[in-house]
């Protein structure tokens, strides 16, 4: 039986083109997309919530731009991390960066999509910066300490510290 739809309707994520070398990198690409180390993540909806979650946890927003690609509503709900639709962070990562709870209700959708795309936007830009004052040119330090970062902020949140 499928899911139903998290979505009142299907809707489409933009995030900038600008950065589909760091996209690719997370994808273990090149930047011409040939596969040259592991990969972080499988597909670009991995990627860009990862983005997402570093705009959140740097309070980093930023618009798309012209210049940018687009990832269906229904692709981030077919595809899963552990039992949760990917769509879910589409929900979380706005709501935890504006405390609006009203942000969940189907007629504030596109915004609550347009708070989420910022986050990846302005993600996408701290960890460019963050590779250009890195050594390490595959970004895996870097990536890693953002992960730490985050998780370690996430634990602070959850227990009040």
């Amino acid at each position: 039986m499928a899911q139903p739809s998290i979505f009142s309707a299907s809707r489409t994520v933009y995030w900038p083109g600008e950065f589909a070398d760091l996209v690719n990198m997370l994808k273990g690409q090149d930047a011409n997309g040939t596969s040259s180390h592991p990969p972080m993540y499988r597909y670009n909806t991995g990627a860009i919530i990862f983005a997402a979650i570093l705009g959140l946890t740097h309070q980093r927003e930023r618009e798309v731009g012209t210049q940018r690609q687009e990832i269906s509503t229904d692709t981030f709900e077919t595809q899963r991390f552990r039992n949760t639709s990917l769509a879910s962070f589409l929900l979380l990562v706005p709501l935890l960066g504006s405390g609006d709870i009203e942000l969940l209700r189907p007629e504030r959708e596109e915004e609550l999509i347009r708070k989420f795309e910022r986050y990846t936007a302005g993600g996408l830009e701290y960890l460019r910066g963050a590779m250009s004052r890195s050594p390490d040119m595959s970004g895996k330090a870097v990536i890693e300490a953002e992960i730490k970062r985050a998780e370690a902020a996430a634990l602070m949140k959850a227990f009040g510290e």
